[in-house]
């Protein structure tokens, strides 16, 4: 199998940035782009570097996905671990011994959350929106939940995309692995509010303080 490779065509580095301030790692969801989630930097109240990559499988103009989708919250193992390891190789070529947080939306997660399976310790927190986590057992599952990194899972309760169970196991799981702020918006369908993006900034400000 061809390794999947990523662009990393929308990465930010801040002039005067702290050098030693985490890199904040963007993965946008399916059928989207690197694009898709840039407007929510300036709320996030980051102010290192930021990348934010594009997913390696093409579906159209515009249009692109970390692993095909079979179905929702029970996807391909295989298919998500070459995303994520897709992942580690740019984080290796670019962020190399470097604190990263990780944030990823719906399928971005699932990767995200592959990333911090597959290899403990490397991310240093965890965003979690109107996503998922892989259901089958991984052999880093253990050397994670005795790390149990930070953290944030926001999802809605309109959510059509992402069925009920599904949330609640990655809710169980993440609490099990991760020590997890969990925020569930009433109304909020598969999307991001300003209500979610505020828990966000306080949940990012306050790693400093952990």
């Amino acid at each position: 199998m061809t390794p999947l490779a990523v662009d990393d065509s929308a990465t930010f580095r801040r002039p005067g940035a702290d050098p030693d301030a985490p890199l904040l790692l963007v993965l946008h969801g399916y059928g989207a782009s690197e694009g898709d989630l840039l407007a929510l930097l300036p709320h996030l109240g980051h102010d290192g570097d930021a990348a934010f990559l594009r997913a390696p499988l093409a579906l159209g103009p515009g249009q692109w996905a970390w692993f095909p989708i079979t179905t929702i919250g029970s996807p391909d193992v295989t298919a998500v671990q070459a995303a994520a390891e897709a992942v580690l190789a740019w984080l290796a070529e670019h962020a190399d011994g470097r604190d990263v947080v990780a944030l990823g939306f719906s399928q971005g997660s699932t990767v995200a959350l592959q990333v911090a399976r597959t290899e403990p310790g490397r991310l240093a927190a965890l965003v979690v929106l109107s996503g998922f986590v892989m259901p089958a057992a991984q052999a880093g599952d253990a050397a994670l939940a005795a790390l149990a990194p930070p953290a944030f899972f926001g999802h809605g309760t309109a959510d059509a995309i992402i069925p009920p169970p599904v949330t609640a196991l990655t809710s169980d799981w993440l609490a099990r692995h991760t020590s997890v702020t969990e925020r569930s918006y009433p109304g909020l369908p598969h999307g991001v509010s300003g209500e979610e993006l505020v828990d966000v900034r306080e949940f990012l400000t306050g790693l400093d303080a952990r």
